[in-house]
């Protein structure tokens, strides 16, 4: 086992690169005016192109569309028939993929307090809006949630697509309390598609016993056209009358099924507030099911578990609770911790032959003002990198001092749902509109990998947890830094020159997109000069 070590002042930039280590590549299109209210995502298409979408209160969606040599071919305005672009602010992103070479979005909206899903199809070159549907209503958001013992029952949309092709799925969750007129076993579908976007297959999640009447969701994954694997804790009411325990259930549907077959993981009962991932590792005819339950959190206990599943059977093979000591050692020797690293899982990146990359943030909250929208903060702290072999074992480690604040509170997984880039219109206040400058992200390279982010300049070389430094709250503050690692050691690197008192550069993570088969982050580039500001897509070539 070994860890990135590397001092903790970082006051030179460091000109001439390692030969064996990768030097990344910068390249800026046109100029543009800094994009105002709103969100923004850029997307790189196996075509070469790359889209830009900003989503704003007065246009809607606008589309620009740059050729593989990064010059602006197209802006348009998407004119939807389904999807009120008016309403903005009542949209949430539920998925945004590249599917059968064109982008797909799934948007869904408040119609007179009903959830509907759309799901808008764009030409991979023109940008033209394709087609557009309706994929599902849910009841109305006016009633009462229902909430026991840190269990929220999930009444929302969400998509998943495999990775590895163009399959996808949509679960309709209803969690609304039950009614004696409901059926308890219509309340949550699944709905299985093509890369056509044709339905393959939907079934129906319950539990044939009706053990549990109702189910918070954790994360979904699909496998091609073969199944659909799905994570949810269920659980019941004090009116059902039932003193069952909360319990992690993992559930498969498969194309000759209506309904889900399940595998109520009995160890996991009393499980509260629980998030995780699923992801499918075909080469190694597993499934993975990572788990965060922030009530384990203990000593010794990093409340993060890690649970191996047979790919066609969908039964337990294992459970392991992960432990980070080599992180730990390296937080303390080159951070000054004096306590036990406890980060918060971000992103679970998993490799096909079931080693992965486990990315860690350090989260405190705090209140902070009188209205209720915008008194709850969140710190985001250092960074934690953990390279794990296939038993989940560390085999490396990385350590970055980092310092951020953010309007709001931020849930585990935060990294995983952005890189799919899933969010939700409410920047009504300007500090929200800062949220997308900050956490981090990391590219893993062959010879080298790198974490990039939006720091004070100042307090770049600070390291540790001297928390008398002050947390980047506002973008017009931040500067981009990649930090590089390699054999053993850790560069800091400016890749858009070097930032002064009055010359400055940041860059949206929320907006970014790395295409990992021709090495390529994609990210929105905002520079100022005194006064002045300007906007550039930047390609970083890895």
């Amino acid at each position: 086992m070994k860890y990135m070590k590397w001092p903790v002042l970082l006051g030179i930039l460091f000109i001439h690169a390692v030969a064996a280590a990768q030097v990344p590549v910068v390249t800026l299109g046109p100029d543009f005016a800094e994009p105002g209210d709103g969100w923004d995502k850029l997307m790189q298409l196996k075509n070469g192109n790359t889209f830009y979408l900003h989503f704003s209160r007065k246009e809607g969606l606008v589309v620009n569309v740059y050729n593989a040599g990064h010059e602006l071919t197209v802006t348009d305005t998407v004119h939807a028939q389904l999807w009120n672009t008016a309403d903005i602010e009542s949209t949430e992103i539920d998925g945004i993929f590249e599917i059968n070479g064109q982008p797909v979005l799934f948007l869904q909206q408040l119609v007179k307090y009903n959830p509907v899903l759309y799901r808008l199809v764009l030409d991979g070159v023109s940008g033209k809006l394709v087609r557009e549907d309706k994929l599902g209503e849910l009841p109305s958001v006016q009633f009462r949630s229902v909430f026991v013992d840190d269990n929220l029952a999930s009444h929302d949309f969400y998509v998943e697509k495999d990775p590895e092709s163009d399959y996808y799925a949509v679960a309709l969750f209803s969690g609304m309390p039950v009614q004696k007129t409901d059926s308890i076993h219509e309340r949550i579908q699944v709905m299985h598609f093509s890369p056509r976007h044709e339905l393959l297959h939907q079934g129906w999640l319950y539990m044939p016993d009706t053990t549990y009447s109702y189910f918070s969701y954790i994360n979904m994954a699909v496998n091609g056209k073969e199944k659909v694997y799905l994570g949810t804790v269920g659980f019941n009411t004090k009116r059902n009358g039932s003193e069952i325990k909360p319990k992690v259930i993992f559930s498969a549907l498969s194309p000759d099924s209506a309904t889900f077959a399940h595998q109520v993981l009995d160890y996991t009962a009393g499980f509260a507030n629980v998030g995780g991932t699923i992801q499918v590792a075909t080469s190694t005819a597993n499934v993975y099911m990572l788990l965060h339950v922030p009530a384990k959190q203990g000593e010794g206990n990093s409340s993060i578990i890690l649970n191996t599943f047979q790919l066609s059977t969908g039964k337990l093979q294992k459970h392991v609770q992960l432990v980070f000591p080599e992180l730990a050692r390296n937080m303390e020797m080159n951070l000054g911790y004096k306590d036990t690293y406890k980060g918060t899982p971000q992103r679970f990146m998993l490799n096909q032959d079931g080693t992965s990359t486990l990315l860690l943030e350090n989260f405190s909250f705090f209140k902070q003002g009188n209205t209720q929208i915008n008194k709850l903060h969140t710190n985001l702290g250092d960074i934690g990198i953990a390279l794990l072999d296939t038993a989940g074992k560390e085999n490396t480690t990385m350590a970055v001092s980092k310092y951020q604040v953010i309007t709001g509170i931020c849930e585990p997984f935060q990294l995983q749902r952005r890189s799919k880039s899933e969010w939700m219109f409410r920047n009504k206040i300007a500090a929200l509109n800062t949220n997308t400058y900050l956490s981090y992200d990391y590219i893993p390279g062959q010879s080298a990998a790198f974490v990039l982010f939006n720091d004070y300049l100042q307090y770049l070389d600070t390291g540790g947890q001297d928390r008398v430094r002050k947390p980047l709250k506002y973008a017009v503050d931040a500067n981009f830094v990649c930090y590089r690692f390699y054999n053993g050691k850790m560069e800091r690197l400016f890749l858009f020159g070097m930032p002064e008192v009055t010359k400055g550069y940041a860059c949206m993570m929320g907006a970014a997109d790395y295409n990992a088969a021709v090495g390529t982050y994609a990210t929105l580039l905002i520079s100022r000069k005194g006064l002045e500001k300007k906007a550039n897509i930047a390609w970083i070539k890895f």
